[in-house]
């Protein structure tokens, strides 16, 4: 099916891989100001080096990498998905020097509780999920290849709904083109943990974009002392599918709604299948907003632990 828009529904593939998709941040000052211009506000400044860590510990730790794959048959009726998990050595790095000792936020408070949630992943022999480090932001860099006309606005939009529901502070460094890091690495030369690779991609270069698929995301996840955590991940968007969305009637928020289901993702939420929730596996175009089992699930993604570094 060529098109993203079946009977007013988009359709979405999650993936959670390694992160061989990773880029380190670039100075692309050029771009930056290109987009700025394009979305007319400033954008964040690219940092070629990211803040030097804290030497911590430097044992060795098990990176375990979360892998689902989901298969969506004819108008999402039926749903197939696997979670498998892989192991690789990796050096646990320092504290970073942005972490504090609490949580940097708080999932918005009220609304009403619901179950109708699912979690990608959860802690061994238990029901809590798990999450990213809730006492440092999570860096995000953009490789805005096939970026749709205001597309940084609309992600920061979108990344301001997540940190709202859950309390997880989410900031763009800038833009980057580096080639991603080869095998199953989560920190980079500097022994730190790689920033998590938000890229504009097409069916081409992205071959899991193919049909009506609008994008997919992920995250790869660490353990320490029997604990697991999120620590960078990747989030794949089809530009020319969304531009054909953005170019439709309320098409603004249907690709703010896009992005905002692939970020909740990557902080790990799965597929949910109840109306009126923003993580349904076919997207209805009149949903642009979570709905009460999405908020209760984001908020409690943004309750994890803190890192012991």
């Amino acid at each position: 099916m060529e098109n993203l828009h079946v009977a007013g529904r988009w359709k979405d593939a999650l993936l959670l891989t390694e992160p061989r998709r990773r880029r380190r941040v670039a100075r692309l000052v050029r771009r930056l100001e290109r987009l700025e211009r394009r979305d007319a506000r400033p954008a964040r400044a690219t940092r070629s080096v990211r803040p030097a860590r804290g030497q911590g510990d430097r044992g060795r730790r098990r990176a375990t990498v979360a892998v689902a794959v989901l298969v969506v048959l004819l108008g999402g009726a039926s749903v197939a998905a696997r979670l498998d998990d892989s192991s690789s050595d990796s050096a646990f790095p320092g504290r970073p020097d942005d972490a504090a000792s609490a949580p940097l936020g708080a999932p918005a408070a009220g609304g009403t509780a619901s179950d109708a949630y699912a979690f990608i992943a959860t802690q061994k022999g238990g029901s809590d999920p798990v999450t990213y480090d809730p006492c440092a932001p999570i860096h995000l860099v953009v490789d805005a290849r096939t970026i749709v006309d205001g597309g940084m606005k609309l992600l920061e939009q979108a990344l301001d709904e997540v940190s709202e529901a859950s309390g997880l502070q989410l900031v763009v460094d800038g833009l980057t083109d580096d080639e991603a890091p080869e095998g199953d690495a989560v920190t980079g030369p500097d022994r730190t943990w790689l920033p998590v690779t938000v890229t504009w991609s097409d069916p081409k270069a992205s071959p899991k974009l193919k049909g009506d698929v609008a994008g997919y995301a992920g995250s790869s996840s660490i353990e320490r002392d029997g604990h697991r955590w999120f620590v960078t991940g990747t989030v794949v968007l089809d530009g020319p599918q969304l531009k054909r969305i953005l170019d439709q009637r309320g098409g603004r928020a249907g690709v703010r709604s896009v992005m905002m289901h692939e970020l909740a993702h990557l902080v790990g939420l799965d597929h949910v299948d109840a109306a009126g929730q923003l993580m349904r596996p076919s997207g209805d175009e009149s949903i642009t907003t979570w709905g009460a089992g999405d908020r209760t699930g984001l908020a409690a993604v943004g309750s994890g632990r803190c890192i012991p570094y």
